[in-house]
């Protein structure tokens, strides 16, 4: 793939794909990052901070991915199958199994459904952008001026109740739906079907096909997506690898002086496919941190699992074990631990870095 400035081009020749990559579309239209592409393949790469959004013949783009720099790379909105020609060549870093949702024409031609709103739906002024972003699942560095960015440049959709944003939805800048959010004391009045309708309005009058991302888990938002018009047509799951040892490592002392292995939750059930006898390991929330249990058939362990100092990934700490093998146990959390996604650092040993692969950072 080359470096190329050509975006109208580009996004004319990916809208007559079967498979339409709706993000990196969105992506190029609203922002400014790197844009690499192959014209005999019709595969596109784009550039936007961490994440990149890709699409096209595997062979390319995990060749682009073999030229760049040892480091964490996010993917956002990936076609499945590409994803895992990716996921299966690196550490799998992290992953949300999404699934897209688009709009269909012939659901998106009530041109009365607002003559029955029973509330006035406006755009979003600026002055809410800091709160929308402290209300934010995924608030981190640079979310806040990205909300900014979706004020400013794309439409916004919101209800307010007695002075007060009850319920508003936003665009993000690959043009998929998202931000929604209705306070809690309003919540069961219908808003966010209402903020949607009018969200999916201003897209259509701007000539773009509105989709959502969904996590496979959120069956309720699925369920908004579903009764505001939007069918799911794709299994589009985000992820982030690790290239190989990038610089972070030489630093980076979790163990304190103590070799250790670097993988991920994620990994262990994507890639790796981990599978287990052990039918159960019990779990306790502490804080931030875990306990786990296991009492079976003999076998038994009293386990933590710690965040390190830089919140980088959970340590494995092993209180007591009996008629267990730290293999066999690394198997029943990976199974068993469903809703744990997080990289984690395991104790070092050359048997256990050949059972399950990983990063092995040696020290001393």
């Amino acid at each position: 793939m080359k470096l190329t400035t050509d975006k109208k081009n580009i996004i004319e020749r990916l809208k007559k794909q079967d498979f339409v990559p709706l993000n990196l579309i969105g992506v190029l239209e609203n922002m400014e990052g790197n844009v690499y592409f192959d014209h005999e393949t019709n595969s596109a790469w784009v550039e936007n901070n961490y994440f990149n959004y890709i699409t096209g013949n595997s062979e390319s783009i995990n060749a682009h991915i073999d030229q760049l720099e040892d480091g964490f790379y996010g993917f956002s909105g990936v076609s499945y199958e590409l994803a895992k020609s990716i996921f299966t060549k690196h550490l799998l870093h992290w992953y949300e199994p999404t699934e897209r949702f688009v709009i269909s024409a012939d659901k998106n031609d009530d041109h009365d459904w607002r003559r029955h709103a029973p509330y006035e739906i406006v755009s979003i002024p600026m002055e809410e952008a800091r709160g929308i972003d402290d209300r934010y699942e995924y608030k981190q560095e640079g979310s806040f001026e990205r909300i900014c960015d979706a004020i400013t440049r794309r439409p916004t959709s919101a209800i307010y109740i007695d002075g007060e944003l009850a319920s508003y939805v936003l665009v993000h800048e690959d043009n998929s739906i998202g931000y929604m959010f209705t306070l809690e004391k309003y919540r069961h009045m219908g808003l966010g079907y209402w903020v949607t309708k009018d969200i999916l309005e201003k897209m259509k009058d701007r000539n773009s096909l509105s989709f959502v991302e969904i996590n496979q888990r959120n069956f309720k938002s699925q369920g908004l997506a579903k009764k505001t018009g939007f069918e799911k047509d794709a299994f589009t799951p985000w992820f982030g690898i690790v290239k190989g040892v990038p610089e972070f490592f030489r630093t980076w002392d979790p163990l304190q002086g103590q070799s250790f292995i670097f993988t991920s939750m994620a990994h262990l059930r994507e890639v790796v496919q981990l599978k287990t006898d052990i039918h159960q390991v019990n779990t306790e929330k502490m804080g931030e941190e875990y306990k786990l249990y296991i009492d079976e058939n003999g076998k038994k362990a009293e386990l933590m699992l710690l965040l390190d100092e830089l919140k980088e990934a959970f340590i494995l700490k092993v209180n007591s074990v009996d008629n267990l093998e730290i293999y066999e146990i690394v198997c029943a959390i990976a199974v068993h631990f469903t809703d744990f996604n997080a990289p984690l650092i395991l104790p070092y040993s050359q048997q256990l870095a050949a059972q399950i692969g990983g990063i092995p950072i040696i020290k001393g």
